[in-house]
């Protein structure tokens, strides 16, 4: 076993037996599987990295032999907490080449070449909360804000939906 482990995000070899992007494709079906795994070299077909800024992490619980090389995450109840409708400009390939926009459905999408063996995981996390900012109370009590009952509530919560990214690039030819 090497006795170093690899930060980059595409180390030699990378992409010779890449699994095929149709970049732009109208779904993520039809444009097939983002691969940024390090373990899957030879498959991967963007630039980048799974888990993205905590990928450092990762490498340090491998180095450390807290977590093994080979490690799967469990994708079981990772669908995303609210539901974010596909965009027009996500099937068009001179828009966005930094991120893949159907990041948060591959356990949906993509169950069945998971279940094959394929190191396929989400790039994009999708959580709702709850915040209460007690300067929005104030503004409410004073009645220079008024709740409307979906985003900002009666009791001075707002209702937020956040979206953790991993940037990951589909460059043709490079």
């Amino acid at each position: 076993m090497p006795r170093h482990i690899r930060l980059t995000s595409h180390p030699g070899g990378a992409g010779r037996d890449a699994i095929p992007l149709c970049w732009g494709a109208p779904t993520a079906a039809e444009r097939g599987p983002v691969v940024a795994s390090p373990a899957e070299a030879r498959q991967r077909n963007v630039i980048g990295s799974y888990s993205g800024a905590y990928a450092v992490y990762r490498a340090l619980a491998v180095a450390t032999r807290a977590l093994a090389r080979d490690h799967r995450p469990d994708l079981t109840d990772t669908a995303p907490a609210a539901q974010i409708e596909p965009r027009r400009q996500w099937a068009d390939p001179a828009k966005i080449v930094s991120l893949d926009p159907w990041g948060h459905l591959v356990g949906e999408v993509f169950a069945e070449q998971i279940r094959a063996g394929n190191d396929i995981r989400p790039t994009i996390a999708i959580t709702t909360a709850r915040l209460a900012p007690p300067e929005l109370r104030v503004l409410l009590d004073e009645r220079h804000l008024h709740a409307d009952g979906s985003v900002l509530l009666e009791n001075g919560e707002i209702r937020v939906t956040k979206a953790a990214i991993d940037p990951v690039w589909h460059l043709p030819g490079v």
